[in-house]
Formats: structure tokens, C-alpha cells, sequence
């Protein structure tokens, strides 16, 4: 089970990995700017939930096979993207729309929340990297 645990981990990891390294990079030299506002607008909430469920998947797994801090880890991490999903992204386009609409405000709470998630993002990364790697050592 443990192995099959780094193994989701892995996937998610990889996805997230992939996700800002090739997909977001090449969204924004490849389509203008309100395209790729949309594309991000659905394509979040999905990999926020993929991804929280992968990392949920594998804690619960990495905790039946007795590995409690790489469950933990995941676990955390499962959290952290099933939150971001329902609380971070509304905020994020809800900021966005006003700073669109000329809400300087806005604008600040937009640049705010974005590089919370971001931060966010990259610690489910590591919380991700050290579970597998604590699975597999």
C-alpha cells in the first residue's frame, strides 16, 4: 500500500509539476490575455480537486500502511488544494472581476491572494516530494 501511495503522490506531483512548468508558461505566449483568464477559471477548481483528491487518496493509504508522517504530510497537503478550490479561487476571480472593472483595491487583493496560492501551491509540492520520499527511503 505504501508503494501504491507514492505512486498517486507521484501523479499529482508530476500534474503539478507539468501544470507550471509547461502548460501555464505556453498558455500565456499562446493566447491572449482574456482567453487565458478564462481557461484558468475552469481549469482550476479541477485541478485543485484532481489533485486534493490524489493527495487524500494517498494519505489514507499511506496511513493504512502505517506511514503516519507521509499521511500527514498528504493530508495537510489534501487540504490545503480542497481549500484553495473552495475558498482561495472564488476570492481570486471575485478580486480579479473588480480589479477588471477598475477596483485598485482590488487589484492589491487580487496580486495578494494570487501569491498566497502560489506559496500554497508550492508547499503542497514539497509536502508531496518529502512523503514520497519518506515512502520510499
Amino acid at each position: 500500500m505504501a508503494s501504491f501511495a507514492a505512486l498517486l503522490a507521484a501523479a499529482s506531483l508530476g500534474a503539478m509539476l507539468f501544470f507550471s512548468a509547461v502548460v501555464t508558461p505556453t498558455m500565456f505566449t499562446t493566447l491572449k490575455a482574456d482567453a487565458a483568464g478564462l481557461f484558468l477559471r475552469r481549469v482550476f477548481p479541477r485541478y485543485f480537486l484532481v489533485n486534493g483528491a490524489l493527495a487524500g487518496i494517498a494519505a489514507a493509504l499511506a496511513a493504512a500502511a502505517s506511514a503516519a508522517t507521509p499521511a500527514i504530510l498528504m493530508a495537510v497537503g489534501a487540504v490545503i488544494l480542497l481549500a484553495s478550490r473552495q475558498f482561495v479561487v472564488p476570492i481570486i476571480n471575485e478580486a480579479r472581476d473588480a480589479a477588471d472593472a477598475g477596483d485598485a483595491a482590488a487589484k492589491k487583493r487580487f496580486d495578494a491572494w494570487h501569491t498566497g496560492s502560489v506559496v500554497a501551491n508550492l508547499v503542497e509540492m514539497a509536502l508531496l516530494a518529502g512523503a514520497i520520499y519518506l515512502l520510499l527511503a
